[in-house]
């Protein structure tokens, strides 16, 4: 889980980027863990998705242009699933199947045979984000559960087949180009104890164009859930201007973030950063320069995205 510390370096930061439960499945301690994942009914025109791997449960809001996600530690087999997030939510549900496949171990190889099952999740899901930006309610899911048991196969013989790896959650910002531009710029900005920050970066293209891309992202623990919220937007190159030789940057972000910034080194004092940018953020309130107190680094490169 991302933990993100005050003001790190550009590549580090840029990587940030209800009721009560009703009666529900029993879970067997003693059955093997199960992954799901699968899309939920939410309110206010936003997108939701629930993604359950070893037994963490990742609740995804979403709409055009960030997310907010809450990770909770809960319990998912083959008889259920069963999450609390904190005062917002519950997840109670029991999982009846109606078609399984199974993988058998390969020729030579002994063990159980993995698990795919394709059936419905029946309970409670209830959430209700902060201030109620967003509300889930419902009592049923068609869903895959998948139960791997490839760890448990012994192939004397054979090379053990390596099982797939939960694929990283993918930005809703665009990626990194496969070919490093000549001149990247990446300008990172944050604030002491905020937990949060704001990532400029842009790359010279073809003929003079290019793009730049701008996020803010805050994050949070508490009731222990762990909450990541980040809001973004792309624009054209001249809204993200750096001359490296100089020192000198000038930010000025696409709606939904508003406002602009202008950053200049100082090499014997402390670098000038002047902003009045404001990042909305969902079931949080913003990330608001104008409060002071916010610091940046200018780098000529690219954030990593992992």
């Amino acid at each position: 889980m991302t933990r993100p510390s005050l003001l790190v370096p550009a590549i580090a930061i840029a990587a940030l980027l209800v009721g009560a439960p009703a009666a529900g499945a029993a879970i067997d301690p003693k059955t093997h863990s199960a992954e799901t994942s699968f899309d939920l009914p939410a309110s206010n025109g936003l997108h939701a998705h629930l993604d359950v791997f070893n037994e963490e449960f990742t609740l995804e809001i979403k709409d055009r242009h960030g997310y907010a996600s809450y990770e909770v530690d809960g319990e998912a087999n083959e008889t259920g699933l069963k999450a609390r997030f904190g005062r917002l939510g519950v997840i109670d549900l029991e999982f009846h199947p109606t078609e399984t496949e199974l993988d058998m171990p390969p020729r030579g190889c002994s063990g159980p045979p993995s698990r795919f099952h394709q059936g419905v999740l029946v309970g409670t899901v209830a959430f209700t984000g902060e201030g109620e930006y967003v509300r889930i309610d419902t009592t049923q899911v068609e869903a895959d559960l998948r139960v791997w048991r490839e760890g448990e196969w012994h192939c004397p013989r054979h090379e053990r087949r390596a099982r797939q790896q939960k694929a990283p959650r993918p930005s809703p910002f665009s990626p990194r180009p496969q070919v490093k531009p000549k001149d990247p710029a990446t300008l990172v900005a944050a604030k002491r104890g905020c937990r949060c920050g704001f990532v400029a970066y842009s790359f010279p293209g073809r003929n003079g164009h290019g793009s730049s891309f701008f996020y803010g992202a805050r994050f949070e623990e508490r009731e222990k859930m762990e909450i990541t919220r980040v809001t973004g937007r792309s624009a054209g190159a001249s809204a993200f201007t750096a001359n490296h030789k100089a020192g000198t940057a000038s930010v000025h972000p696409r709606f939904p973030l508003t406002g602009s910034g202008h950053f200049e080194r100082r090499p014997h004092g402390r670098d000038l950063w002047r902003s009045n940018i404001r990042v909305p953020l969902l079931g949080a309130k913003p990330i608001d320069m104008r409060e002071g107190g916010y610091r940046a680094v200018l780098v000529n490169e690219l954030p990593e995205f992992r």
